[in-house]
This record gives C-alpha cells, structure tokens and sequence, in this order.
C-alpha cells in the first residue's frame, strides 16, 4: 500500500553559501518532493533563520500563497527586546497567517532556552500545544530536558540528529510523553524499528531536511523499515498532521 508522506522540515529561500545542487524556490521544493512521493511540506523560511524571525516569517506567508501543499512553520525567539512580540501576540499572528508550528534557533538567534530568558515563549506554546521543531544542533540534551522538565506538556521535536543519539533520546521518550523525533537524520541500524516497538511509531515524525539532503533517502528509510504498514503512515504523516491541529 502507498504512503502519504508529509515532511515536517523543509526549508525555503535563498541561504548562505548554497551548493549548485541546492533549490530555494517554493516550487523546486514541491517538484523535488514530488518526485520521492511526497505529497505535502511544513516549511519554514531561510531569512527567517539567516536574518531575523520577523523578516523570514513575512517572506514565507508571501512566497507559499498560491502552494496549497505548502504548510508554515514560523520561526520564534523571545519577545524582550521588542523584535517580536509577547507570544501570545505571536501566536495569533500565526494563527491569522495560517502558520501551524514553530522552529527555534537559540544559537544562531544568541538566547537560551532557559526559563529566565525563554519561559514565558515556551509557556504560551506549551498551553497553546504548538508543535516547537528545533535542530539538536542548536541545543543539548541536558537543555531539552531541562525545558521539558519545566514544561512537561510542551510537544518538542527535535531535527537533524544522528545515528549515536540513543542514549540520550531513550531517557527522554521514557520521561516525557510529547517529546519526538524527526527521521530524516536518525540513522541508527535497526533504530526506527526498536523505537516503534519500546515507544510506539507516534514518537516519529517523518521529514527530509530539503534542500540540504536527499528526500529519497529519508522516504527509503520509513518504506523499507521492519514495521507494519499502520506504524509506516503514522510516521510518514499522521503524526504530524495531529501536532498540526493544535488551532
């Protein structure tokens, strides 16, 4: 039986340092997804990440509006110097723009995670249930769970891991129930299979990294993986399509 893949981390416009093989335009993305079987996309925008939140946002809302395939991930940081705004103004902006998640970049934004510089963000998400996508390379382990360990009911998915991280997402699954992986970059022999049967399939959420990696190899990994075609879907879309729901 066919899936429906929904990736859950793409990203859109023109960044730094591009290879001849990279794509930015909305359509390239769509064409290249297409061609691996994937159906939809959440983006998010490379100024949102290279330039300011608040700028990237705005191109994103005005670059998908005609690629209903297309959903936006806005991305945030904390409201206290005034580029944005109080999160719970952010968040009805969102809702306004269409956007149905969030992504975090403390490192390259220069902020922490931690509750004196970012709870009141993270709180509102929180009790909003806004799905919050954000790379491991951007924070730690110790950090994720600290933040859940403050904000238990917040649905984290962490992106871009690597094939050694079990030791530490296995503490976290076991710890706190909203807590999830991206599949694209989690290439642990036999990982994806011994992650559905101690956790359940509903703590994988299929995605790509386009244009920075291959879809195909992220769509090979979920439809030649040792489980039943019910947990293959869960991955490939449903998940998502459940953290998306949240408004």
């Amino acid at each position: 039986m066919k899936l429906d893949f929904f990736d859950c981390n793409a990203q859109i416009g023109r960044f730094g340092a591009p290879e001849k093989e990279h794509y930015f335009e909305p359509s390239e993305l769509i064409s290249r997804l297409a061609e691996c079987g994937i159906r939809r996309a959440l983006v998010f925008h490379a100024l949102a990440k290279e330039l300011h939140p608040a700028e990237g946002n705005t191109a994103l809302t005005r670059s998908i509006r005609d690629f209903p395939n297309l959903s936006a991930c806005w991305v945030a940081m904390p409201h206290h110097t005034g580029e944005m705004p109080p999160p719970e103004v952010f968040i009805s902006e969102m809702q306004k723009a269409g956007a149905r998640a969030v992504r975090l970049f403390p490192i390259v934004h220069n902020y922490q995670l931690s509750d004196w510089c970012a709870g009141e963000m993270l709180s509102a998400f929180e009790d909003r249930r806004v799905p919050v996508f954000i790379e491991a390379g951007q924070t730690n382990y110790d950090q994720l769970a600290n933040v859940l360990k403050s904000h238990p009911n917040l649905r984290i998915i962490v992106t871009q891991t690597s094939y050694r991280c079990d030791r530490q997402i296995y503490p976290l699954m076991e710890k706190f129930e909203h807590f999830k992986v991206e599949t694209s970059s989690y290439l642990a022999a036999g990982g994806i299979e011994a992650i559905c049967r101690r956790f359940g399939a509903t703590r994988l959420v299929f995605g790509t990294g386009a244009p920075y990696t291959e879809p195909g190899a992220a769509v090979a990994s979920i439809t030649f993986a040792d489980i039943a075609h019910e947990e293959k879907q869960a991955i490939a879309s449903d998940n998502l399509e459940r953290l998306l729901t949240w408004e």
